[in-house]
């Protein structure tokens, strides 16, 4: 079946064909059959690199990656077009009978280059075809012709245009390939390079390959990364609350970004979908060059030492040279907070107190998060070297709530903290608890003055008060805090010799691929996660999904690179295309 070229939907499928197989091309090692006379080629030899290209990207076998994704969605998608001719007729407006003439066990190429006068880079797709001539013939000749062709005298590219209506894409036939660009503009620029120079690199082994070069990564990527970290961080450049544990991770993400010399996505499906990046750093000693020498890696255990119950499991690690560095940053962090900012006094005991936990904490924190009938609690354990400054460091970082700056700032957004011991009998040392309780809204006059907030109804709004709890032991930091902190802590202690995450068979699969060049992990259930929401905790499917990053140190002739992956259990992406619509 056919879709109008006029139709909304036509217009947002054909651009969505083009973004996802468009840029799914790159540098493919495929050579092109040599096109005929009257398709318009003057011969194979590559073109120059268009400027400011941006990414190449690579769909080795199109047909075979179809039936996987057709295949992970399941549901609806069975419904879909059983191969890549036939969905690209249908979403480009082109006769069915000629879906057999688009080769889907040819590779799919696509490029894309800068385009800063306009919302999205410009970017074109070629589909492979078995015969282009041919291809011509069906669309232009005949009762049932649909276009006409008018050849590019610059690129002897055969224009493809309607003879009614008008097409939602500019489609053109080079050689062997059915190009796909939003504009003519965009298809004679970019057409001949996908074309003409991409069939002859080297085919990947994923089922989808994106290569990003420099100018990519230090250009659009960046600026899209920092846009989106600006929005973060709140009005006019404020770091909001929730942004300020993060601050020093996001710029560092950022600086390093920007200093890789190329990067490398690809996506690979089998049971699960798994999607990989990896970036080279640039010469030179930068904050890539810096971050792939001195990243603190190891192994996932801290993350597999969790509770069994955790739906959700964060692992980060950094080393002590790295926390020290970013002291400075969350004491300005901190200080944005405050109205006036902090005097010098005080910010220097505050940096004092964030300085002595940095240091007497150890080079990794893992947390979860579990839900039950009384609703979700947080836990975390961190390790420790140095037991006693730690204890000191966090009862002085406590304890800065009370200095009269905070206190204000406090006071202004209605909140009080106190501090005292907590009893959670056999624990293997001295529990403590910090409260934050809410004594006005947010903005209210009044503030602290204000008399003490009722407890409400389930659901009527945030907490009128909560407790984080606290130990420190030789083993760990262990803390807890939500619905039931006193239960999360119990079971992050019991879990390092009881039953935890590594007890879960579909969670020890997930994690196990990880190795042990992790810097950061996170593993999430989001079926059971959703099923506890929805007040029936212990339901769902197991449907793991995992996210990672780390780095590769140099060898075999290979230079140390950066990575990060994701992998997406079957049963999630089901039940994400199902509620989000997908099909």
């Amino acid at each position: 079946m056919s879709v109008r070229s006029t139709s909304a939907l036509s217009r947002r499928a054909a651009a969505l064909l083009a973004l996802v197989l468009g840029l799914s091309a790159g540098a493919l090692g495929c050579k092109s059959p040599g096109a005929p006379a009257d398709a318009g080629v003057q011969g194979p030899s590559p073109v120059p690199t268009p400027a400011g290209l941006i990414a190449e990207a690579f769909l080795p076998t199109p047909d075979a990656t179809w039936a996987k994704v057709r295949a992970l969605v399941g549901g609806s998608a069975a419904l879909l077009p059983g191969s890549v001719g036939a969905l690209a007729a249908s979403l480009l407006g082109l006769p069915i009978a000629v879906a057999s003439e688009i080769d889907g066990n040819v590779p799919a190429l696509g490029v894309a280059v800068d385009a800063p006068d306009r919302p999205r880079p410009r970017a074109a797709l070629g589909l492979h075809v078995k015969d282009g001539a041919r291809l011509i013939d069906q669309l232009t000749r005949g009762e049932g012709a649909r276009f006409r062709a008018t050849p590019d005298a610059a690129t002897s590219i055969a224009r493809l245009e309607p003879l009614q209506g008008v097409s939602p894409v500019a489609l053109g036939v080079l050689g062997n390939y059915l190009l796909v660009a939003e504009t003519p503009g965009d298809l004679t620029a970019l057409g001949p390079y996908v074309a003409r120079t991409m069939p002859q690199a080297q085919v990947p082994k994923e089922d989808l390959a994106i290569e990003l070069p420099r100018h990519a990564l230090e250009g659009p990527v960046l600026r899209a990364a920092r846009s989106a970290w600006d929005r973060a961080r709140g009005p006019e450049g404020a770091l909001a609350a929730t942004a300020v544990p993060l601050a020093p991770m996001v710029e560092g993400a950022l600086a390093v970004l920007g200093d890789l010399e190329r990067a490398r996505l690809t996506l690979t499906l089998d049971e699960s979908a798994h999607l990989r990046a990896s970036g080279t750093p640039k010469p030179g000693g930068g904050p890539a060059s810096k971050a792939s020498a001195e990243l603190a890696v190891g192994d996932v255990t801290p993350l597999l030492d969790l509770p069994a119950d955790a739906l959700v499991g964060i692992l980060v690690r950094d080393r002590a040279a790295s926390r020290a560095e970013n002291v400075p940053k969350l004491v300005d962090a901190v200080a944005g907070l405050v109205e006036g900012g902090l005097p010098p006094a005080e910010r220097e005991r505050l940096g004092a107190a964030i300085r002595a936990a940095s240091d007497a904490r150890g080079d990794w924190f893992a947390g979860g998060v579990r839900i039950d009938g009384a609703g979700p609690t947080a836990f975390v354990r961190s390790a420790v070297s140095d037991r006693a400054k730690l204890e000191a460091a966090i009862q002085d970082l406590v304890g800065t709530a009370e200095r009269p700056p905070i206190q204000a700032a406090l006071k202004r957004e209605g909140f009080r903290v106190s501090a005292g011991k907590a009893e959670v009998a056999q624990q293997g040392g001295e529990v403590r608890r910090v409260r934050i309780e809410q004594t006005a809204a947010a903005g209210q006059p009044g503030g602290a003055g204000a008399s003490p907030a009722r407890k409400g109804a389930p659901g009527a709004g945030p907490p009128p008060a909560i407790e984080l709890l606290y130990l420190v032991r030789d083993d760990g930091l262990f803390a807890s805090v939500g619905n039931d902190p006193g239960a999360g802590l119990r079971s992050a202690v019991a879990a390092i010799q009881g039953e935890s995450l590594g007890d879960v068979p579909a969670m020890k699969a997930a994690l196990a691929p990880l190795g042990a060049d992790i810097a950061f992990a996170l593993v999430l259930e989001p079926l059971r996660l959703v099923a506890s929401r929805l007040g029936q905790p212990g339901a769902g499917d197991p449907a793991p999904v995992v996210i990672a990053a780390g780095a590769a140190p140099a060898g075999a002739g290979a230079p140390a690179a950066l990575w990060a992956r994701a992998d997406v259990a079957a049963a999630a992406i089901r039940e994400l295309a199902r509620f989000g619509g997908a099909f």
